[in-house]
């Protein structure tokens, strides 16, 4: 709850406050009492710059130390790059390193941290807010992204406290829930009509950046007019987003615009110098043409006149001219264009949905939405047909061919929009304010999280269920303990021994684990004697469990937590602090060449995997260079890495260097080749494959090639090889998980439903929830149940 000031007396109006505290942009709304309900106000925020007072909606998450002042917001993102040092005088995008031990060295006290540089954005929001109100707010709520983790969200609640606002657990709102509420709160006949069965959600969140989904299963509650709701999977991927849309309209489109306009070829401008130098001049008109594209053809469809026209003459025009110098060269582009058609191709890499799971490289994972929607769905258990609602945010969801998609992709579903790009950019504020209001009048939000299935502990009689399937959070309801004393100690433990005891969490009637771990209980202590269990599970989805020795208090204990443990979730934040900590291990002196290099390779897959490709290339070259000698395995590393940059230069001359040294390993050549493909090079690609096809006849190889045959119309050659793919396959459950993706791909373009079938099962399988490893037999003992058991605080 806001923070109390005795002497401030409280309004008559119950006035709440909502902040979406973003990676880029945090936005805060209001939602204040009237007879016909709350009013939603979403603050236009005055924000100093050094040419005047900016006023919006959008507050950019930026602070700024320049010219003896802080600066927040509008005025911090105009100083950057301008005399300023970034995580010394100037931080952006801090939120990413929220729940991270990471300092800001270079910084001076105050602005050291995530958490300090979040609480100066959410003071000024505060502070915003608070001139629209005569007193302190009844509630405030901020919410953070599904898949932040406990240490991430006590780093949220304590940038609130630094920033002058008290909160608990409880005023932490998931951003996909806020979205929701604010949409029901839109479309009223929603809630209307949710029925008493339990129905999918999934929130598709396309911003600039990042393509986060998150999957939710809702129920009507026992309350009139309220929603319980349980988190099944989470995924949050920054390697796809709006801004990769609009560096593909650039290279695609206006860069052949401009050779063509000033007279020169293809070749006649490298790749740096598309990167460094036209990138950065072109990369706004080519964002305002894709608006501009979106809103016509938008316009077409919405008059039924968008199917049946012709795409190449429905055209957008940026007027004027853009001045720019590239290698020292005066170049001008004048009035460039976009065609609904050109748009079209442009997108399509990014909704393509047949090599989805194709590749021995995440090549085509960086590109399609369908990738992170695939493994969320997979990972929850859930198939496409069996979603029944998929609300649309985040800016990159208005564009109109992304929601066609996903409504032919999920077909029982109802797609759930905004229409214009303030509602989106706003929603999650707004929704956060809506939950604030009904958590002060009613004690409750409309929206309520549940524990989605039993959770129990395992004994040697069987499961003792402790947190029931609908139980709403936090259980228990005041977020204390509660208590179950109906275990006992399975042996008699002499004195100076010791026993194992197995400590095993399960859910559902299938007994799922979901967490396992050993007690050693030390003697003596008799057969029979009870255990004291005490647990808890908050608002926040992290199971506390703590384990005693009836009786014996603060001699010997057993603690554990688990997060979410009903939920597949995917965080970046685990990766992030992986890398600290290998890049600590790497400043030790004296560390072994081996280990040296090992540690370099490993920190370099992990920026990787968080996006920062640059700093993955350049490790990885320094690891080539500590060896002496040619590893294809990093040569092909690092030209992966070159095509997720979009750098095809480097890509191919990389792939081709590591295919030159990689022996009997064909990896190389696979990449290569889908490379060309993907580029529209088939006869490359051909070419490639069938070098390697004359020594290894490898079914994902000969799948890839009946793939090049088809684009090139080759159709008897791709028929011939797809059958001998499949025979080359063998048993589903034998294959690794690449090849089960190639596998899936060679089904469907045979029309085999039922290998198809098994082989996405399989794949469902396997990335849905950890499977433990722990041996039964060498785990300890469970728990025996007591003759007089007691569950209840």
């Amino acid at each position: 709850m806001a923070k109390k000031k005795s002497k401030t007396a409280k309004p008559a109006q119950t006035t709440v406050l909502g902040i979406d505290l973003g990676t880029t942009n945090s936005t805060a709304s209001l939602a204040t009492e009237s007879p016909s309900g709350p009013v939603i106000k979403t603050l236009n925020v005055d924000q100093e710059t050094l040419q005047g007072t900016y006023t919006h909606t959008l507050v950019p998450s930026m602070v700024a130390l320049a010219q003896g002042k802080e600066w927040i917001g509008e005025g911090a993102k105009r100083l950057r790059g301008n005399g300023t040092e970034l995580y010394a005088t100037i931080f952006h995008e801090c939120k990413n390193d929220i729940g991270l031990k990471r300092t800001y060295h270079k910084a001076k006290k105050g602005y050291r941290s995530a958490a300090e540089i979040g609480g100066k954005v959410l003071q000024f929001l505060h502070e915003a807010a608070r001139t629209e109100r005569d007193g302190e707010f009844d509630r405030v709520v901020v919410t953070v992204p599904a898949s932040f983790d406990a240490h991430q969200r006590a780093d949220t609640l304590l940038a609130a406290q630094l920033g002058g606002i008290e909160l608990t657990g409880g005023d932490l709102l998931d951003e996909p829930v806020a979205a929701f509420i604010d949409y029901l709160a839109i479309k009223p006949d929603l809630l209307a009509a949710q029925k008493a069965v339990p129905q999918t959600l999934l929130v598709f969140d396309f911003g600039g950046g990042t393509c986060d989904i998150a999957i939710f299963r809702l129920q009507k509650a026992d309350e009139a007019g309220k929603l319980n709701i349980a988190t099944l999977a989470v995924s949050r991927y920054h390697r796809l987003g709006g801004g990769d849309v609009d560096a593909a309209v650039l290279h695609e489109v206006l860069v052949p615009q401009l050779l063509q306009q000033n007279g020169l070829s293809t070749f006649d401008l490298e790749y740096r110098e598309k990167k460094r130098e036209v990138e950065p001049a072109l990369i706004g008109v080519a964002e305002q043409l894709k608006i501009k594209i979106c809103d016509e053809v938008r316009k077409l469809q919405g008059f039924g006149k968008y199917d049946d026209a012709n795409r190449a003459e429905i055209i957008v025009k940026q007027p004027g001219t853009i001045n720019l110098t590239v290698a020292g060269k005066a170049l001008k582009l004048s009035s460039p264009t976009l065609s609904a058609a050109q748009f079209e191709k442009v997108l399509a890499p990014f909704l393509d949905r047949d090599l989805l799971y194709a590749r021995e490289t995440e090549y085509r994972l960086t590109c399609s939405v369908f990738a992170p929607l695939q493994d969320a769905l997979d990972r929850a258990g859930v198939a496409p047909k069996a979603v029944d609602l998929c609300l649309m945010v985040g800016g990159s969801s208005l564009i109109p061919q992304v929601t066609q998609a996903l409504d032919e992709y999920l077909p029982n579903a109802r797609i759930l929009t905004y229409q214009d790009k303030e509602s989106v950019k706003t929603c999650v504020s707004r929704g956060a304010a809506r939950h604030a209001f009904m958590l002060a009048a009613t004690g409750s939000g409309l929206i309520t999280p549940v524990c989605h299935d039993d959770i129990g502990i395992r004994t040697a009689e069987g499961a003792v269920t402790l947190v029931p399937k609908g139980t709403a959070l936090p259980c228990p309801a005041d977020g204390e303990y509660a208590v179950y004393e109906g275990l006992a100690v399975p042996q008699a433990i002499a004195k100076g021994g010791s026993c194992d005891l197995r400590v095993e969490l399960v859910a559902g009637t299938e007994q799922r684990r979901l967490f396992a771990e050993t007690w050693k209980i030390v003697g003596p202590v008799k057969k029979g004697e009870k255990l004291r269990l005490e647990y808890g599970f908050d608002e926040n989805q992290v199971l506390k469990l703590r384990l005693t020795v009836a009786g014996r208090k603060g001699t010997q204990e057993f603690k554990a937590e688990k997060e979410k443990p009903l939920s597949s979730t995917v965080n970046p934040h685990s990766k992030r602090e992986k890398a600290l900590e290998i890049e600590e291990d790497l400043k030790t002196a004296g560390l072994p060449m081996a280990t040296l290099m090992q540690k370099m390779t490993e920190l370099a897959q992990t920026y990787a995997e968080l996006g920062q490709h640059d700093k993955a290339i350049g490790l990885l070259r320094a690891v080539m260079q500590k060896k002496k000698e040619p590893d294809a395995w990093l040569v092909n590393r690092i030209g992966m890495l070159y095509g997720e940059k979009g750098d095809v230069e480097k890509q191919e001359k990389f792939y081709k260097e590591a295919i030159s040294i990689a022996g009997s390993w064909h990896g190389p050549s696979f990449n290569l080749a889908l490379s060309q493909k993907n580029r529209g090079k088939p006869q490359e690609a051909a070419k490639t494959l069938d070098q390697v096809l004359e020594k290894f006849r490898g079914a994902p190889y000969l799948v890839l090639r009946a793939s090049v045959a088809e684009q090139m119309m080759e159709m008897p050659l791709r028929q011939k090889l797809l059958e001998e793919a499949r025979l080359a396959f063998g048993t589903v459950g034998s294959l690794e998980r690449w090849e089960l993706g190639w596998c899936a791909t060679a089904a469907s373009m045979l029309s085999d439903e039922k290998t198809r079938q098994a082989a996405e099962a399989e794949i469902q399988r396997r990335a849905s929830g950890p499977q433990s490893d722990v041996d039964e037999e060498e785990a300890g003992a469970l728990p025996m149940q007591a003759d007089t058991s007691e569950r209840g605080r």
